[in-house]
Formats: structure tokens, C-alpha cells, sequence
């Protein structure tokens, strides 16, 4: 059954000469190291040098900023507006076509998705497919950004060089590597970066604020010289929580200097809050749809600015795929000359909302049943059922 396989399922093996990821002479693992102001500063200026340029230390700093969990929160829910839309491919003729459409209807095509979104926040970013078996690709990976030089199209055979490699965008890579992202944009971690600091240190001072605060003190006083009187009363105050304790002598004396106010906390809390709205703001553009203090009466302004970036990268994603992963595809051997690539932006009305509308219709035009049997999922038993008794059941069903 080869000959069917090879006629209605298409194969296509990688060849191993263009797997550009075994150009790497080893893959350094990155380590993950405290991040401050002053390495933040070092990494920028390594990634921007026009001569050699190197994201090694940026990518260390984005390994960082990507654990806190407003980052995680306003990245999923800027991603997840346009990996949740729905998409179509339609043929030469302008009309839409099942068969290419299912194309991209696959696991892989989501990964690529995912991974080309990724650019926004991380920078340019080199992705690599695997063999195509069965209509598909078999694996979509991400090439490791501290071996990509964007400005040179390169991936580099260590973290040492920047000149040595292979380039992505030549011959036999090209036909399986796509460069998603301007070459010289660092993404949007490069903003988020001193903000996250900012929490990071704020927290901890929070953490260590609350360690020597938030219990109180526990002080033994004893003027006996007996060494094993006294360590017995070291080891009751040591077993006794995770406070601070002291064994002191009758006239010994510990003050502890804090602030008389009542809310010293806010200095950290505030300082938190305002590093979480400033995240919210880079990454959506508002603070609306994560803050839930958000007032009602400007929460449509929030949507609307979400919804206006959801566009934006709708678009983005629209050109890498058609001027990009279309022709890539051609080349491997699908047939997809002269089909373009759409997502759906109509909007769906909620069904309750439709329902009326059509009742409302219902004396005046004639619906097909359908229509309405596919929309609702209602059965019609007679096709001669009267209009007043469809419009009641649309109105009864959403009540």
C-alpha cells in the first residue's frame, strides 16, 4: 500500500544536511542567575553592539522575567486571543477550500503558532520543522535563541562566536526555517525587564520585612553561669517556632527600631501593585481585563484596547504566515499556489441574542428549517409548522 500512501498522503523526508540545529557543536544549558539593574544594563548593551552582537545575557535576564506571574498572566491572555481564533484557506477562486484549510488544522500548525507569538515578547525567534508525513509536519521546534544572530541570519556553531555558523535563510535551511520577528527587535521583555527587578526586590525586602516583624521576639534572661541550664534554655526558645530568640543576661537589652505607623507593609504592597499595572500596560496596552478593581465604566474603553492589539497581532501573524510559511510550504510540496491565508474577525452573536432576533423576523421572512435545526438544535417535526409556533419556541428556549 506504499503507491496509496504516496498518492493521497503526502511524505516528505528532512534531509539531515538541513536540519540546522546539528550545526550546534554542543547546547549549553542556560543558567538560571539573580538578576539586578546593573545585568540587566550589561545584557542590553551586548544584544544592541552594531558589531558583535550577542543576546546571550538578555536571554539569561528573559528566563528570569518570564517566571513572575503577571508576566505568565497578560502573555497567556495576549496569545490566547489570536491561538483560539478560528482560520480559513481559500483557493484561487476566492471561495474557501476544506482540504487546504485542513492543512493547518493540525497540532504542528498550532506549536508554529504558538512559538511565532513567542517573537513579541522574547525578540526574533528561528523556528524549525520537522518531516512531513501524512500532510504534516511531524515537529515544530524552536532553534535556541542564544545561538541565533538575527542581524546576520545566522545560527552559531557555540555562544563564543558570532561570525562562525549556518544561515537560516540560505539554501537547504530556508526550505525548512522560518525567522519570525524584525531582526534587530529585542521584544517586549526588554520593557518589562526593570519593572519585574523592581517587584522582585521589593518582594524580598517584603518577605525579609515580615521574617523579623511579623512574629514577635522571644528573649530568655537569666543570670546563671551553669552551661547546661543555659543550653536547655536556648533549645526551649529554638523549639518553639521559626521567630527570632535571644538568651540574654538580666541587664542585656535588644530594641528593634520600627515605624510607628500601622501600615509600613503598604511601602512594599504599593510598590508591587505599581509594577503589576506597569506590566499589564506594556503587554495589553491596559490594566481593564487583569486588575479586578477595574470600574465598570471603563472597562468597555479596556476591552476595546485589547481587542485593538488582538487586531494588531491578528495581522501579524497573518503576514508571517502568508508571506512566509505559505511559500515554505509550496517549496515542500503542497499544493497551495494561489490560496490565501484568513483568520475569521467576524463577530458572534450570543445565541439567546439571535434567537430573538429571528423571532422577531419570523413573520416577515421565510427561514429555511435548516437553518434553524443547525443553529438551535432543535427538531422541527412538521415542515409545515406554523410561524407562530416556531417564534414561540425560539422565545420560550433561552428564557
Amino acid at each position: 500500500m506504499a503507491w496509496y500512501n504516496d498518492i493521497f498522503n503526502f511524505n516528505k523526508p528532512q534531509p539531515q544536511k538541513a536540519n540546522i540545529r546539528k550545526t550546534i557543536d554542543f547546547e549549553q544549558q542556560l543558567q538560571r542567575v539573580r538578576q539586578d539593574a546593573q545585568s540587566f544594563n550589561i545584557a542590553l548593551q551586548a544584544a544592541e553592539s552594531p558589531m558583535y552582537p550577542n543576546r546571550f545575557l538578555l536571554m539569561q535576564t528573559y528566563q528570569q522575567i518570564v517566571l513572575d506571574g503577571q508576566v505568565q498572566s497578560a502573555m497567556l491572555q495576549r496569545k490566547s486571543k489570536i491561538l483560539c481564533k478560528k482560520f480559513v484557506v481559500c483557493g484561487p477562486d476566492g471561495e474557501m477550500d476544506e482540504i487546504k484549510t485542513d492543512y493547518f488544522n493540525k497540532k504542528w500548525f498550532y506549536d508554529f503558532s504558538n512559538l511565532a507569538l513567542d517573537s513579541i515578547f522574547w525578540g526574533f525567534s528561528c523556528v524549525q520543522f520537522g518531516q512531513i508525513i501524512n500532510d504534516q509536519y511531524t515537529s515544530v521546534e524552536l532553534i535556541p535563541r542564544i545561538y541565533v544572530v538575527p542581524e546576520f541570519s545566522l545560527v552559531r556553531t557555540n555562544t563564543a562566536t558570532v561570525i562562525e555558523g549556518k544561515h537560516f535563510d540560505e539554501p537547504p535551511y530556508n526550505n525548512w526555517c522560518i525567522g519570525v520577528g524584525e531582526k534587530k527587535d529585542l521584544g517586549i521583555m526588554m520593557y518589562l525587564a526593570p519593572y519585574v527587578i523592581w517587584k522582585k526586590n521589593a518582594m524580598a525586602a517584603w518577605a525579609e520585612f515580615a521574617e523579623v516583624f511579623g512574629s514577635p521576639i522571644r528573649i530568655g534572661k537569666t543570670d546563671v553561669r551553669d552551661e547546661l541550664t543555659r543550653k536547655n534554655m536556648e533549645n526551649m526558645l529554638r523549639n518553639m517556632g521559626v521567630a527570632s530568640w535571644a538568651v540574654l543576661d538580666l541587664n542585656d537589652n535588644i530594641e528593634l527600631m520600627q515605624a510607628s505607623r500601622t501600615d509600613a507593609y503598604a511601602v512594599f504592597d504599593k510598590m508591587v501593585e505599581r509594577c503589576n499595572s506597569e506590566i499589564s500596560k506594556i503587554i495589553l496596552g491596559q490594566t481593564g481585563t487583569t486588575d479586578e478593581k477595574a470600574y465598570s465604566g471603563s472597562a468597555n474603553v479596556h476591552e476595546n484596547v485589547a481587542d485593538m492589539i488582538a487586531k494588531q497581532d491578528t495581522l501579524k501573524m497573518q503576514f508571517v504566515i502568508q508571506n512566509q510559511l505559505v511559500p515554505m510550504m509550496i517549496r515542500n510540496g503542497f499544493d497551495l499556489a494561489g490560496c490565501t491565508f484568513k483568520y475569521d474577525d467576524s463577530e458572534t452573536m450570543p445565541l439567546a441574542e439571535q434567537a430573538k432576533i429571528d423571532a422577531s423576523f419570523m413573520p416577515y421572512v421565510k427561514f429555511e428549517h435548516e437553518y434553524l435545526e443547525h443553529k438551535y438544535g432543535i427538531e422541527l417535526m412538521d415542515e409545515e409548522m406554523e410561524v407562530e409556533t416556531v417564534a414561540n419556541k425560539l422565545k420560550n428556549l433561552y428564557k
